[in-house]
């Protein structure tokens, strides 16, 4: 029984009518929802005669002081820190009662406690008032601004001390052994203390580990061998870590090493490239200002995939960024990357001996990975903090170097933070969404305050996806209270300096947060920011209604001076799926333009492949990676001489997957499969690729079909086909995860064994042999759900073929003499493509295209044993895809599409104390409710007969129109015209400006003259906006009419 009801039961305190003293026995919180009291505590609090807090030790005790401080007498204790300082401090009054419990029995206290009790119940009302005034005198003084002062005074001591101690350090003789002296405290149990043993690398081999921390040496080879030649095996073991080889490879190692002659001579060659790359930094180049890299671009990106031994990404998202942070550093362009440094990452992925998925997480050991953490010039971590709802959460700050480019991590595992909050940044992609939510406002408004820590000052903010757009409201907090901005001025600022890059193409998949959780973090600062909840909600609101989620994607698009999509058709489905973010805008207006992604090819290409390329291409190919002129040189290579190369890459890939079948063996039902399916392998064969994240719309079953017709391809003795499967599914979606158990459970089918394989734990190393090795890389969304798709792209350098969808980037590469579609050739968005009909229609076509056009061309040999047809379309592929699928043309696209662009908007916007921000902001202001006056007279077509035209005849379009309180130079008349199919433009119509032609007091009349050019059905329609010069687009307000 609780303590305090088994005393009242002993005592007879029943609350029975004859009972003096009555109980009221709350076990609970007070927090207004107990259930009984239904109050807060300190409304109870403030309505009780008296508080008795008797404690036996307190170091200070809240409570009485809390009590006092709501004018309710209170007694105490000696043995309380509030206590001896009333004692001490204030001295004798009648508010605040002290116990004597120093030195003195329980009985004795009990007496004394009930000496009071009882004086109590003698106070008049007139004594009992003079006691509240004294207890609230009392609280009063218990004031920080006089506690601090102590502090202050502790902290002086500490310093005096410190500096004591520190000058008789400066006579101390410090030699390069130290001794260290511990205390001789004894204990019986064990007792160890921790050092770090780092090797210490041989004189002429010392910058082994600089280059070891800077990931250049990921897409450089011969950067390779430095590591390699140490120690094969362990460089295998440790996961093609040169950090971690470089702390467990053996002393005797390193000393051969630098003794050999010829790893001397390789040693030096690689740091001379290494030198003059590092040294090459464009800086203050007139093509590029005012990006320079005092005022570089900022990228901001959830995941970073540069390298498996950096696992702190999950797919293609992650991949990307890796990709575009390498061409930057290539090109010279001044950026930083800033992410998050994940202790456990994705996870690692193993399948069990029912073929399910199993998720693991082990710990990245960051000694152990090529990230530095950010000191200070005495050797202090450096680390930010970030308010979060009552709480500070702190952050370190890591470095990784990827050539002249510099990526920051943020890391939460900190221990001035809670456990909770230590957690933060342990997986990538946390599926609470408090913890979601955590992560992006530490990414984004957390990775400002970094970059403000470190003195960088971006010119330019890119949002990789919506994850880090919170990055908005951080810089809109510094413009407010650096600059004293408004709001509505510090919003335009931020959208100036910022761009957006959206990559998914279903809306479900984009990021967002219910109300309850986005106003729980940010709820402060609406009333920081002096706006009302619902301004804030239009923020990230796709369409009105309270119960709408804030949507990342939509902030990131509102607020941000450019946005794009991944390709072509993917522009073309954001800018419906985002459309009524600009309302009253058809979706071909909508200012989502697109930049098609690309890939860093000298991360991906073989070496083998890397040299032919040098021999016939130029030694400087990978300089010159968007000359079509010069990638026509590829037909120059003897067909004989790339199929070798390719055969060899074949075998390499054949060596990893035998690897693989053994090393991860238990989702065989035995030894004797398992040898079965190797001896099945036959490297001659043809190989196809298929490796991806295990998402339902990338329907990886699409082969399974028809099993009988997909079982006659793969067991042909003439013309065998191996299909090699690898991925992973997110472990929530159990749609994916049965995916995998599909294929797996395929796999392991007797007709299936040994021809269809699934490599475990998708990663980057597995990534490069499969794409270095297949011969088809093989493609099957659900259309148009693919963004763009980049891992096809990555195989075209190393002589392999694609076969896919028409989707994401392939309906731009393709041409019909550079691989193969799958299903209806199609070049645009032409709607939802999602119907199992579709799906069996492009089954069909898949199994068909393998039957009937790849494997025969696979197996069409010359004498020589050649398939000139196949080499044929590889070199097609090669010198027509190389040139425009690569990352080099990525990143100077978003140079000069948006960021340059940018950084000069952001310019114009804060010259002069930000005037131009100012004035744009007051107009925005001024104009919806002017652009509600404008009235729409009348619209006259003159040379339209009915409803026919004549080719190659104009029409004259005139518009009367009364501007209301708008002036005339503040109106933008459109005629928006363009041929149809149906409902919709065949292609983006037209837009054609009305200039004006004659105003009165009232009326302005508007015309234009146009010309059709081809035959066909057109629609057309007149469109008026509000207009001002300094706006980045005319879609800004939103505002738009139609007549």
């Amino acid at each position: 029984m609780d303590p305090i009801l088994g005393a009242c039961n002993s005592l007879g305190l029943k609350n029975a009518a004859d009972n003096k003293v009555q109980i009221i026995f709350v076990p609970a919180y007070l927090n207004g929802h107990d259930g009984l009291v239904n109050m807060n505590y300190y409304d109870v609090l403030a309505g009780c005669d008296l508080g008795v807090f008797p404690s036996y030790y307190e170091p200070w005790g809240y409570t009485p002081l809390e009590s006092a401080a709501h004018a309710v007498p209170t007694v105490t204790t000696d043995l309380a820190g509030f206590g001896m300082w009333v004692r001490h401090t204030i001295g004798s009054n009648r508010g605040v009662l002290i116990l004597d419990r120093q030195g003195n029995s329980v009985q004795a206290v009990t007496d004394g406690l009930l000496s009071t009790l009882k004086d109590f119940l003698t106070w008049s009302p007139e004594e009992a008032a003079l006691r509240r005034t004294e207890a609230r005198r009392v609280a009063i003084q218990a004031d920080w601004r006089d506690f601090y002062k102590r502090y202050i005074d502790a902290y002086g001591a500490a310093l005096e001390a410190a500096r004591a101690r520190m000058s008789k350090l400066a006579t101390t003789e410090y030699r390069e052994r130290m001794r260290r002296t511990f205390a001789g405290t004894a204990s019986v149990q064990p007792h160890f203390r921790t050092f770090t043993a780092v090797v210490s690398l041989p004189e002429n081999v010392r910058r082994l580990r600089e280059l070891a921390y800077n990931l250049w040496w990921t897409w450089n080879p011969e950067a390779l061998e430095l590591f390699t030649y140490l120690d094969p095996e362990l460089w295998e073991e440790t996961g093609n870590n040169p950090v971690k080889m470089l702390e467990t490879v053996s002393p005797e190692r390193l000393r051969e090493a630098s003794a050999n002659e010829g790893y001397q001579n390789l040693y030096h060659r690689i740091f001379d490239d290494f030198d003059r790359y590092m040294s090459e930094r464009a800086n203050g180049r007139a093509d590029m200002e005012p990006i320079r890299w005092s005022s570089p671009a900022a990228y901001f990106s959830p995941e970073f995939g540069i390298h498996e031994s950096l696992p702190i990404y999950s797919g293609g998202l992650g991949v990307l960024a890796g990709d575009l942070l390498k061409a930057a550093s290539d090109l010279k362009i001044p950026l930083i990357g800033v992410g998050l440094l994940y202790k456990n990452g994705y996870f690692r992925q193993r399948i069990d001996k029912d073929g399910w998925q199993v998720a693991d997480y082990p710990e990245n050991d960051f000694s152990y990975m090529p990230v530095r953490i950010v000191q200070d010039d005495r050797g202090n971590d450096v680390q930010i903090a970030l308010e979060l709802p009552g709480r500070t959460l702190f952050a370190n700050i890591w470095e990784v170097k990827v050539g002249r480019v510099i990526l920051y991590l943020l890391d939460t595992d900190v221990p001035r933070n809670t456990v909770q909050d230590r957690g933060i940044t342990t997986r990538l992609y946390a599926d609470d969404p408090r913890v979601r939510i955590e992560q992006e406002i530490l990414l984004g408004m957390g990775g400002v305050k970094l970059l403000r820590k470190l003195g960088i000052k971006p010119s330019v903010y890119h949002i990789n996806e919506g994850h880090s757009a919170f990055l908005l409201f951080e810089l809109i907090n510094n413009l407010i209270l650096d600059e004293g901005l408004s709001f509505d001025e510090a919003k335009e600022t931020a959208r100036g300096c910022t761009v957006f890059t959206t990559h998914t193409p279903v809306e479900a998949g984009n990021e967002r947060f219910s109300r309850e959780v986005v106003e729980y973090y940010f709820s402060s600062s609406i009333k920081r920011w002096g706006i009302t909840s619902a301004q804030f909600w239009e923020l990230g609101r796709k369409e009105m209604g309270d119960e709408q989620p804030f949507y990342m994607t939509v902030l990131g698009l509102k607020l941000s001076n450019a946005s794009n999509a991944v390709s072509r058709i993917h522009g073309q489905v954001a800018r419906r799926m985002w459309s009524s973010v600009w309302k009253g805008f058809h979706h071909s207006d909508i200012p989502i333009g697109h930049i098609t992604n690309g890939v860093h090819i000298q991360s991906y290409v073989a070496p083998r492949m890397r040299e032919i390329l040098d021999v016939y291409i130029g030694p400087d190919w990978a300089k010159n990676l968007s000359d079509r002129e010069k990638w026509r040189r590829v037909h120059s290579i003897p067909d004989s001489l790339l199929w070798r190369v390719k055969t060899g890459l074949k075998f390499n890939l054949v060596n990893f997957l035998i690897q693989s079948i053994t090393r991860h063996w238990v989702k065989y039902d035995s030894k004797t499969m398992r040898e079965e399916i190797i001896a099945k392998i036959n490297p001659a064969a043809l190989f196809i690729g298929f490796a991806r994240r295990f998402a339902p719309y990338k329907r990886a079953s699409l082969l399974f079909s028809d099993l009988e017709r997909l079982s006659r391809i793969v067991n042909n003795e003439r013309h065998p086909v191996h299909i090699v499967f690898a991925g992973k599914a997110h472990p929530s979606d159990k749609m994916g995860v049965d995916l995998i158990k599909r294929v797996v459970d395929i796999c392991k089918d007797k007709r299936f064994a040994g021809k269809i394989f699934f490599i475990e734990d998708y990663d980057l190393q597995t990534a490069r042999h499969l794409l270095q090795g297949v011969d088809i890389w093989l493609n099957t969304p659900r259309r148009p759900y693919e963004a763009c798709g980049t891992s096809g792209q990555k195989i075209v350098i190393n002589g392999g073929l694609n076969m896919s969808i028409s989707d994401g980037w392939w309906p731009e590469g393709y041409d019909g003499t550079d691989g193969w579609t799958v299903g209806p050739v199609i070049g645009d968005f032409t709607g939802y493509d999602d119907s199992s009909v579709a799906d069996e229609r492009d089954a069909q076509s898949l199994l068909s295209l393998l039957e009937d056009s790849v494997v025969p061309m696979f197996y069409d040999r010359d004498t020589s044993g050649v398939p000139q047809q196949w080499i044929h379309m590889v070199k097609e592929s090669i010198s027509k895809l190389i040139p425009e699928f690569n990352a080099d043309r990525m990143v100077r696209q978003y140079l000069n599409r948006m960021y340059i662009p940018t950084a000069r908007r952001r310019s114009e916007l804060v010259r002069n104390e930000y005037r131009l921000a100012r004035e744009v902001t007051d107009w925005k202001l001024r104009t919806p409710v002017r652009f509600s006056s404008l009235k729409l007279i009348d619209v006259i077509f003159e040379g339209i007969h009915g409803d026919t035209i004549h080719v190659g005849e104009p029409f004259t379009v005139n518009v009367r129109l009364d501007p209301g309180k708008l002036e005339a130079d503040e109106i933008l008349a459109e005629l928006v015209i363009g041929k149809i199919d149906g409902h919709d433009f065949l292609k983006d119509p037209e837009s054609v400006p009305l200039k004006l032609e004659s105003r009165t007091e009232r009326i302005l009349t508007l015309s234009c003259e146009y010309q059709v050019q081809e035959s066909g059905q057109y629609s057309y329609g007149i469109r008026i906006v509000p207009y001002n010069p300094n706006l980045s687009s005319k879609q800004e307000l939103g505002l738009a009419l139609w007549g």
